[in-house]
């Protein structure tokens, strides 16, 4: 019981987590823009690392806000890609966003003696310590986003369940695929700063991944993949106590596991 108690924290932000960001990797997947939440994460990190070489805390209020006007900026050249034609195309521009970001992030980083420290708890994260007044906000700021999903869930829809046929003949407003970066933008400045950019990127994808191998309707993936995702969670971080291991890894790595799960149950089935 004890254990639990020290771990609850990690657990409910990982279930905010995955709430939010297994509903934005099922958009991803069905886009094709498979690394854009890897690369608004990693934009993140530049913010922040840009906040902590001016002298700032990089996990106070003020680097939130650098990561926050970074990654804004970039969801609104991310809600230009559907204007370019071709997925490839579309992947090799994020891909670019997300190696120059991380350059930058290194170089930024390089000039400060306990720089590489930071970049290393950037992409790593230190989930365990997250602290209940940062799991009250992340949550109000979810439930907020649900809400405008949930008000205008058609307009989000057939932003990325449409086929290229369809996008030709009623292309959606700039606006609205600004809303929907813009929601991955503030989901992500969120958590990478405790999270860390590898189990954001883990979060996104794998349980929406999973949950595709499984289930063919929207609304079934969503489900499933919540629930897929805090499996890998609660497996994770109980694995990360018992043995000592790194916490954000060890998740991460469970997690992994979970698209062979996936494959194994529609096997049975």
């Amino acid at each position: 019981m004890e254990a639990w108690m020290i771990l609850l924290p990690a657990l409910v932000f990982s279930a905010l987590m995955i709430f939010s960001h297994t509903y934005l990797g099922l958009h991803v997947l069905a886009r094709g823009i498979i690394f854009v939440d890897l690369a608004l994460a990693q934009v993140a990190a530049l913010g922040i690392s840009l906040a902590f070489l001016l002298g700032e805390d990089a996990h106070g209020l003020t680097a939130q806000l650098y990561a926050f006007g970074a990654t804004l900026t970039a969801a609104f050249a991310f809600a230009g890609l559907r204007r370019i034609p071709g997925k490839t195309t579309r992947e090799v521009i994020i891909g670019c966003v997300y190696v120059v970001a991380t350059a930058l992030s290194i170089v930024i980083l390089s000039r400060s003696s306990q720089g590489m420290e930071e970049l290393k708890s950037l992409f790593n994260g230190n989930i365990l310590w997250v602290r209940w007044q940062e799991i009250v906000v992340v949550a109000g700021v979810t439930a907020l986003l649900a809400l405008l999903h949930l008000l205008y869930r058609k307009r989000f829809y057939e932003l990325s369940f449409t086929t290229e046929s369809t996008e030709s003949t009623r292309r959606p407003g700039f606006l609205w695929e600004f809303l929907f970066f813009a929601s991955f933008a503030i989901v992500i400045t969120l958590a990478v700063n405790i999270a860390g950019v590898l189990l954001v990127f883990a979060f996104l994808i794998i349980p929406a991944f999973s949950a595709s191998l499984i289930a063919g309707s929207l609304r079934a993936r969503l489900l499933i993949g919540w629930l897929l995702g805090l499996l890998g969670a609660i497996a994770g971080l109980w694995l990360s106590f018992v043995a000592d291991l790194p916490v954000g890894a060890t998740v991460v790595s469970v997690v992994g596991l979970l698209p062979f799960l996936a494959v194994a149950i529609r096997a049975v089935r």
